[in-house]
This record gives structure tokens, C-alpha cells and sequence, in this order.
């Protein structure tokens, strides 16, 4: 979105939104090129020739920021219904696969104008490329949220293991016809990624203060510690973010158990991967001592309330964790995990999941 850098605009009959003080008095807004210049009460000078734009009946408030969203997910909205996160994660090479360049794009770019038309100017995105992410790819997603002119940090998920391989047990109950199928699947080895992701750190040719990078090691027990530890260490490295889905699920929350003998929160804190950088994505299952940590190392949670629901994880108690001093944001998760099929409206299942959800 460009705009002019001699631009006068004048917004007028609104109403300005103070989130502290709990009011929405009527103002006026004057904007000079594509910077706010003047907040004031009703009738704010201007200069003469300014465009004025009516606001009456609306709410002024700033740009709402998504903590967490997937680019791909915006070509892929109504493909499934009523299924579970790891139900969502089987069926990933299906609904995101044999993507071109122009198709992330197209992707990421219906995502950046739907969220703009609904007040957002900035997105944490987890985008998945498969097999591995690309830099023609990112850089892809990169110029759809810049040519919309929203912002954007952009951290392709990356992983060395299988959900197969992440769920102890579940390679065990598969036929030899599935296991052959699931070896098509294997990640890149975690050094190639590494590779990869800092050779993208290195050659970003965006505006970085527009759209920048960081690091999303996708969900802990994806990884191996090896990789983990070598993600933390590039993000501090390159001084970018660390994103990761923690405790999101019910079966998260028993493998890391299984898997660690503690929470998952608690063995990425024993990798190093926790700070001020870091990020959790969901965070519905994370018990007190999860909270206290994450707040202790000034992390964040992005909550997804909207995606938790339909995918049936439940809702994370942000109270309690506000109260250990965690940084709370709300993200939408992907649109694939929001938008149901076209049911029709008379259809029983449709009026049996609205009577359901209360």
C-alpha cells in the first residue's frame, strides 16, 4: 500500500478508543502521509485541501495484531470438518502440498487483505513449506504481506521428525504398507534446515522493519534436541524470534510427559530455548509451573481461542498466566482450522453443533 508523502488526511466523528480508561470519547485524527500527526477532540484544525474522511458511527482504535496465523492455510479453508489437531497434522501433506511460488503467495496475500479488512496490521506467520521451506517460498509470503502493507514476522516451520516418529507408539501400529508411505515423509536432516534457515536470516532482501524473519521449530517433540538447541542458538544468533506449538493439545501434553518425564515447557527451558525471543504458540495445557517459567523468562503465549475450540483442545487459562507476568497475545491459528465445510443451514449437524457450542 503506498501513500503519498504529502498526503493530508483528516479523520473525523469517531469515536478514539481508551483501552486503560475503558472510554471511546469522540476525536479527530490527522494523518500526514502514512504517519499520524494529531490526535484531538472534535473539530481539530486541518489544513485546507486535507481529505476528510466520516467516522462517524465507528470505533478508532490501533491496528489489532495477530500473535499467530498459518499463510497456507488460507487456500485450504472448508477441507476438513470436525477433526483433531493430529487428524489436521496427517492430513498436511494432502491440503498444502505441490504448492508453487505464486500459490504461497496467492495464499498469504488472501490472508493479509482478510485481516486488514478486519482492522489487523501485523501477523506473526508460521507458514509450512513441504518438503522443507525454501527462500524463494518465504521470500513469496514475504511480498504478499508487503504489497498488502501489513507487518509481518514470518517463521517457517521446520521439524527433523514425523508426527510417526513424535508420538512414541504410533509407528508401531502401522501396517508395513503405511510405514513405507510414512518413510516418504522424512523431514530434511536438521543441519540441511539449519542451513537453510540461516542462509535466509543472511539474504533477506525485504524491508526487515516491515517484514522480517524469525525461527519456528514447529512443535518440540517434532525436533530433536539437537535441532532445538541449534534453532535457539540461530534465533539469538541472528536476534529474531523463537516460535514454537507448546502444550497445545491434550496428546502434546501426555508425550512430552511420556517422552521427557516433564512438561514440555519445562525440557525446552532445560534446552536453553527459553526468553525474552521466545514464543508459545496455544499453550492450552500448560500447568502453573509451565506459567511461573515462561513468565520468569519474559515469554509469550499466543492464545487461539477461535482454533482451540473447533479443534477441541479447550481454552488456555490466560488469568493464571497473566498472573506469573507471561505476555499474553490472541492469534487466529490457520483459516483451515476456523472455517467449517458448507454444511446447509437446515442440515441436522449443523444445527446439532450449534446447539452443542451453546
Amino acid at each position: 500500500m503506498t501513500v503519498r508523502p504529502g498526503t493530508v488526511t483528516i479523520i473525523r466523528g469517531g469515536r478514539l478508543l481508551d483501552a486503560r480508561a475503558h472510554r471511546a470519547d469522540p476525536g479527530d485524527i490527522l494523518v500526514t502521509g502514512d504517519t499520524i500527526s494529531e490526535i484531538g477532540p472534535p473539530g481539530l484544525a486541518a489544513p485546507a485541501g486535507a481529505v476528510t474522511v466520516d467516522a462517524r458511527g465507528m470505533l478508532l482504535h490501533p491496528g489489532l495484531i495477530n500473535a499467530h496465523t498459518h499463510a497456507h492455510g488460507n487456500l485450504a479453508k472448508g477441507m476438513g470438518d470436525r477433526w483433531t489437531l493430529e487428524l489436521l497434522l496427517t492430513a498436511a501433506p494432502w491440503i498444502n502440498g505441490n504448492r508453487s511460488a505464486e500459490d504461497r503467495l496467492l495464499s498469504a496475500k488472501i490472508g493479509a487483505v482478510e485481516m486488514v479488512l478486519k482492522g489487523c496490521t501485523a501477523a506473526y506467520d508460521l507458514p509450512l513449506e513441504l518438503p522443507v521451506p525454501t527462500h524463494e517460498g518465504v521470500e513469496s509470503i514475504g511480498r504478499a504481506y508487503a504489497e498488502v502493507g501489513m507487518r509481518a514476522v514470518i517463521a517457517p516451520m521446520v521439524a527433523d521428525r514425523t508426527l510417526y516418529e513424535a508420538i512414541p507408539g504410533l509407528m508401531d501400529v502401522l501396517s508395513p504398507s503405511q510405514r513405507e508411505d510414512v518413510a516418504k515423509l522424512q523431514p530434511v536432516p536438521w543441519k540441511q534446515s539449519l542451513d537453510g534457515m540461516r542462509a535466509g536470516l543472511h539474504g533477506w532482501t525485504l524491508d526487515r522493519q516491515q517484514v522480517g524473519l524469525a525461527v519456528a521449530p514447529t512443535i518440540p517433540h517434532h525436533c530433536s534436541d539437537e535441532f532445538i538447541r541449534g534453532c535457539a542458538d540461530l534465533a539469538k544468533e541472528y536476534g529474531v524470534g523463537l516460535h514454537s506449538h507448546v502444550a497445545e493439545s491434550k496428546v502434546q501434553a501426555i508425550v512430552g510427559l511420556q517422552r521427557y518425564g516433564k512438561t514440555l515447557t519445562a525440557h525446552l527451558d532445560s534446552l536453553g530455548a527459553l526468553g525474552q525471543h521466545f514464543t508459545v504458540a496455544h499453550g492450552v495445557w500448560l500447568d502453573h509451573d509451565d506459567m511461573k517459567r515462561l513468565g520468569d523468562h519474559g515469554a509469550s503465549v499466543a492464545h487461539n481461542p477461535g482454533s482451540n475450540m473447533r479443534l477441541g483442545n479447550g481454552f488456555g487459562d490466560m488469568k493464571a498466566m497473566l498472573e506469573r507476568s507471561v505476555n499474553v497475545g490472541i492469534g487466529t491459528d490457520g483459516a483451515n482450522c476456523l472455517r467449517p465445510c458448507a454444511w446447509p443451514r437446515s442440515s441436522p449437524r449443523v444445527r446439532a453443533r450449534t446447539s452443542s457450542a451453546g
